[in-house]
Order: structure tokens, then sequence, then C-alpha cells
């Protein structure tokens, strides 16, 4: 008997975002259904259908976030899911995340930049005798932007073009975080 593998179809669907009521705002699901995935891309919140208060992937998700995401949680109550601010580390693009305090907070774009020959040794690599660093983020030179304009930091990115996911930026340079 032959194990035959399911077969999932990718599926997207604009909806009112419930952070900021834009309809500049995603759900992607798959068919057969597994679990949902949100993104909004004025605000840049993020959530999945494990998003819950009592969520072990959830808690295990909040627990290992900046405290400026544990602080600015939205609760959804029409889909029962916590939304937080997305931090998308694109590797050789850069990053963007939020910067602030709960009342006063940004959008930030972090270039990923070379470091010079003669100051790697002053960026070693953990547990690498000898290897250092030949990157790394631009955190002091980042590229501000205001709390609803996420889309604008990930078009300065270059994951988005003339307003639409730019394929070529985005799936090249992704890295799976853990």
């Amino acid at each position: 008997m032959e194990n035959e593998k399911q077969k999932y179809d990718f599926k997207e669907e604009k909806i009112k975002s419930p952070i900021d009521g834009s309809d500049n705002c995603f759900k992607v699901y798959t068919e057969p259904a597994t679990d949902e995935h949100y993104l909004c891309m004025n605000t840049g919140y993020m959530a999945s259908s494990y998003f819950q208060m009592n969520n072990d992937v959830f808690q295990n998700e909040i627990n290992n976030s900046p405290e400026i995401v544990k602080a600015l949680q939205h609760y959804d109550e029409e889909r029962d899911l916590i939304w937080i601010p997305s931090v998308l580390n694109m590797g050789p693009l850069g990053m963007i995340f939020p910067d602030g305090t709960l009342d006063s907070w940004i959008w930030k774009f972090a270039k990923n930049v070379d470091i010079p020959d003669e100051e790697q040794e002053k960026y070693p690599v953990p547990g690498k005798d000898g290897e250092f660093y030949k990157s790394k983020l631009d955190i002091e030179n980042a590229e501000e932007f205001a709390r609803n304009d996420f889309i604008g930091a990930c078009t300065a990115m270059g994951v988005i073009k003339d307003g639409r996911l730019n394929p070529e930026g985005a799936v090249e340079n992704a890295e799976v975080q853990s």
C-alpha cells in the first residue's frame, strides 16, 4: 500500500484588521484546513490559529519575544486570537522590528551590513574559536517608520515592490528562526 501525502492548497483572503480596521489585512490558510495565519500590512501585527492565551505554542512564542512585543499584544474577540507585532528577519536583507514603549513605538528596518575585515575580530561567533561574523545588523542607522507603516518598512527592505510581495526579495532571502 502506497503512502500518499496529503496535498494542500494555499488560499488567501482579505479580512478587516482587528488592529486598525483597515482592509489591508490577510488570512492565509490551507484546504483541507490545517492552521491559519494572519498579517495586517498597515500595522505589522500578526497572528496564527495557535495564538490563544492557553496554547503552548503561543506561550512559547510570547515568552521568547522582546518586551515591546509582549506589551503590544492585542486580543481579537471575533477570532479569539492574540495578535502581536511582527519581527521580520530576512537574513541578508536585514530585520524589521518594533521599537519604543507601549505609548510611543515605531517600526525600524535595520539593514545587514558587511563588517570590515579589520573589525571582524570584535564579532566572534560563539562556540567557534577563530571564527568571526562577516556581517551584522546596522541597528544604529536603522530607518524609522510610523507604527501604521509596516508596509513602508517592507518596501524599504525589498520584500514588497510596487505594493505587492516581491518573490525575488522575499523567498531567496528567507531564514527560518527558531
